[in-house]
C-alpha cells in the first residue's frame, strides 16, 4: 500500500476524528449534568451551518454569520430545555431522550421548510487553500476543524475548572441535593447546560460546512457519530469523548483506504462492537467529575 494513501487516510481520519469528538462535547456537557441524552445535539451542528450558509449568503461578514447562528441556535438549546425537558424532569432517562428525538423531528422539518432540501456549503474560511504533503492532501479547512476541536476542549477545561458557573456545573453533575442545598439550583445549570451544548453544536456546524456541507437531514447521522465517539471514549470524560472521536474517525477512514469498497462501514462498526464488548464503560475509566 502506498505511502500517500496510508498518510491520506491519518489526515482523513484526524479530521473525521475532530468532527465527532466536537460533537461527543455537546453530548457529554449535557449528560454529564442531567443525565440526559440530548438527540437534537446533532440538529444544532446543522441548524448552526444553515445559518451561518444564509448569513453569509446575505453578505454578512462570515464572524457575524457565526454570532448569529450561535445566539440562535443557543436560544433553540434553552427551548428544548425550559419547554420539554424541564416539564417533563421526573420522567424516565428513556422518555426524556424520545422528547429530544421529537425535538429534532421538529427542527428538522422546520429547516426543510424554510431552507429546502438542496445540501449548502462554505467556502473555506479565510480562503484556506489546500495543502499537498508526500502524495497527500490537507484540505484548507481541515486545520480550522482540529482548531476548533482543540479550542473547545481547552474552553471547557478553562470553564469547569476555573470559573463559579462551571464548578456549579460540576457540582450539580456531582451531586444534586448536595447543590441545592447550598444555593446552587439544578434547574439553572440544566438550562445553561443545554445552551451551551447548543452553541458547541453551532461552532461546529459553522465549522465543518465547507468540509462536509450541510442540509436539513444531516442532523441524525451526527447525533448517532457524536454518540459513538461519547460511548466509545467514556460519557464521563472529556478526554474519553476526544478519545472516542478520533478513534473512530481513524478507523472509518484507515477502513475506506485501505479495505474495498463497501468494506469499510462494516469494519468500523465491527471494531466499535468488540471495543463495547470489552469495554462497556469506555476505554477510559469512569467518573461521574465533568472535568
Amino acid at each position: 500500500m502506498e505511502v500517500a494513501t496510508v498518510l491520506q487516510s491519518l489526515i482523513s481520519g484526524l479530521t473525521l476524528g475532530c468532527i465527532y469528538a466536537a460533537l461527543g462535547l455537546g453530548l457529554y456537557v449535557v449528560y454529564g449534568v442531567t443525565r440526559v441524552l440530548n438527540f437534537a445535539q446533532g440538529e444544532f451542528v446543522m441548524l448552526g451551518g444553515m445559518i451561518t450558509v444564509s448569513m453569509c449568503a446575505r453578505g454578512a461578514p462570515l464572524p457575524l454569520a457565526i454570532l448569529v447562528a450561535v445566539i440562535v441556535v443557543s436560544l433553540s438549546g434553552g427551548i428544548l430545555y425550559r419547554f420539554i425537558i424541564h416539564p417533563a424532569r421526573n420522567a424516565s432517562g428513556s422518555a426524556l431522550a424520545f422528547l429530544t428525538v421529537g425535538f429534532a423531528f421538529a427542527i428538522e422539518g422546520l429547516t426543510l421548510l424554510v431552507w429546502g432540501w438542496q445540501y449548502r456549503s462554505l467556502t473555506s474560511f479565510l480562503g484556506s487553500s489546500s495543502i499537498h504533503l508526500w502524495g497527500a492532501t490537507i484540505f484548507g479547512q481541515a486545520p480550522w476543524v482540529v482548531g476548533m476541536t482543540v479550542m473547545m476542549v481547552a474552553g471547557l477545561y478553562y470553564f469547569f475548572g476555573h470559573t463559579m458557573t462551571g464548578r456549579a456545573l460540576r457540582a450539580c453533575a456531582d451531586e444534586p441535593l448536595g447543590a441545592r442545598t447550598v444555593g446552587i439550583s439544578p434547574e439553572r445549570m440544566g438550562l445553561l447546560a443545554f445552551v451551551l451544548a447548543a452553541a458547541l453544536g453551532a461552532v461546529a456546524g459553522a465549522t465543518i460546512t465547507p468540509l462536509t456541507m450541510t442540509a436539513y437531514n444531516v442532523g441524525i447521522p451526527l447525533t448517532i457519530k457524536g454518540l459513538l465517539a461519547a460511548f466509545v471514549g467514556g460519557m464521563h470524560r472529556a478526554e474519553g469523548v476526544i478519545v472516542g472521536g478520533l478513534l473512530l474517525g481513524l478507523t472509518e477512514a484507515l477502513s475506506a483506504g485501505l479495505m474495498p469498497s463497501g468494506y469499510h462501514d462494516a469494519i468500523a462498526l465491527g471494531v466499535l462492537l468488540l471495543i463495547f464488548l470489552l469495554r462497556p464503560h469506555g476505554l477510559l475509566p469512569s467518573h461521574v467529575n465533568v472535568e
